[in-house]
Order: structure tokens, then C-alpha cells, then sequence
């Protein structure tokens, strides 16, 4: 027979009900960057992005990240969103097949 801790169970759900909270604001975050993404993504592929980055248009960014201009930047950005979801979707996966 195990002999359970009830202390020390209370303490993990507690923490549990912590990261649950937590990975419920992960969840929306996720989906309004995946919002600006589509925003984003939609420009990328207009010619007027070309057209923008030719004309070379003074734009300020903070410097916590590239100039939209960047094209590397922004297929990064396609890439690592893809690579985010499939992660996430792989966590879940995990998590099903667990129980």
C-alpha cells in the first residue's frame, strides 16, 4: 500500500492549479500572435513590402527586435511560429497518451 502525504499533495495541486492558470494565458498569447502573425504574413506577401523595403521608408523599432524590413526576420517569424504549434501540439499529445 503507498502511503500518500496529503501535505505535500495539497502543495503539488496547488502548484498544478498555478500552471494551469498560467498556460491558460499561454494559450490566449498564443492565438493573438497568431493573429499578428496573420497580419504580418499578409503584408510579407504583398508586393507592397517589396515596394516598401526598396523605397527603404525610415521606420523606428525598439530594437528588442528587427525591422520588418528584415526579411531573414520575417521568415523566422513564419518558421518559428510553425515550429512553436507543433510543439505544443506534440505537449498535448503527450499529455493524452499519458493517461
Amino acid at each position: 500500500m503507498t502511503d500518500y502525504n496529503p501535505q505535500e499533495l495539497q502543495q503539488k495541486y496547488e502548484l498544478w492549479c498555478k500552471l494551469y492558470r498560467q498556460q491558460l494565458e499561454a494559450q490566449e498569447q498564443f492565438a493573438q500572435a497568431a493573429a499578428l502573425l496573420n497580419d504580418l504574413k499578409t503584408y510579407y506577401l504583398d508586393p507592397q513590402w517589396m515596394k516598401d523595403r526598396e523605397a527603404d521608408l525610415p521606420i523606428e523599432h525598439s530594437g528588442e527586435a528587427h525591422s520588418i524590413f528584415s526579411e531573414d526576420a520575417l521568415w523566422s517569424m513564419l518558421t518559428d511560429h510553425d515550429e512553436l504549434a507543433m510543439k505544443w501540439m506534440r505537449l498535448g499529445l503527450d499529455a493524452l497518451e499519458k493517461n
